[in-house]
């Protein structure tokens, strides 16, 4: 499995795949769909730019976590 990211517009309920990707054509396919013109609601901050961390540790302490 692999990933592309294009952009395009909807048009009668149509989205044209761009031609650089016909490999795709009679294919089964997952879509993930973001409008980026709406500013009324955004997505969370980091949505698409998630950090990494090396461990939890970095995140919060157990004690932070769990309260007891």
């Amino acid at each position: 499995m692999y990933a592309i990211e294009f952009e395009a517009d909807v048009k009668n309920y149509i989205i044209k795949i761009p031609k650089e990707y016909e490999e795709l054509e009679s294919k089964h396919i997952k879509i993930f769909v973001v409008e980026i013109q709406n500013q009324t609601t955004s997505l969370p901050k980091g949505f698409l730019e998630p950090i990494q961390v090396q461990s939890y540790t970095q995140i919060a302490k157990r004690d932070d976590i769990y309260e007891r």
